[in-house]
């Protein structure tokens, strides 16, 4: 009986100590690629002008831990090629969710950004870059067997009200990728 306590109690303290570094607090980079779409909506109609599907994007994150639910990130992204525009978009968001004892953890972003449209070709927008909104869902995985290296898949989007030179009507132009990115913690 004495065994199976010492070793009950051995088992706890041990697992313990292996998850524990998941979420002490520590700065964090990555990088990731994905899959990119964009597309234009018309907001007094709720219409879709143009949808563009393809490409490739890839982000470069960072941030800071503060405990098992908190973190806040800073991110910049390259949505690719997309019609006769290049987007991109620096972003400062909160990363809200949960780190399991299994390493897991989901989440969700949101925040603001300034995002920069690189129109080349015709000028289809009166501004090519403004302040928008910042928003994401995922799942991120903290590996045990190699401390502070993150693995995540996510879908993250940013959106940005904008004015077309052919109508005066408010359109939102909505920048998303579908990505696996890795991360190292500090």
């Amino acid at each position: 009986m004495k065994k199976v306590a010492i070793t009950l109690v051995c088992y706890a303290l041990l697992t313990t100590r292996a998850f524990a570094g998941i979420s002490d607090p520590g700065f964090y980079v990555g990088g990731g690629i994905g899959l990119t779409k964009s597309k234009i909506t018309h907001l007094d109609s709720n219409t879709n002008s143009d949808t563009s599907d393809g490409g490739e994007a890839t982000k470069v994150y960072g941030g800071y831990v503060f405990d098992r639910i908190v973190h806040i990130e800073s991110s910049y992204t390259e949505y690719g090629k997309s019609n006769s525009m290049d987007i991109n978009s620096l972003a400062l968001s909160m990363n809200l969710g949960y780190t399991f004892d299994n390493g897991l953890r989901p989440f969700t972003t949101f925040g603001l950004a300034s995002i920069d449209l690189n129109e080349s070709g015709g000028q289809s927008f009166t501004e090519g870059s403004g302040a928008g909104f910042h928003y994401g869902v995922g799942l991120e995985y903290t590996s045990t067997q190699i401390e502070g290296l993150g693995i995540r898949v996510a879908y993250e989007a940013d959106a940005i009200n904008v004015k077309t030179s052919e109508s005066s009507d408010d359109e939102t132009l909505n920048a998303s990728s579908f990505y696996m990115g890795a991360s190292y913690k500090f």
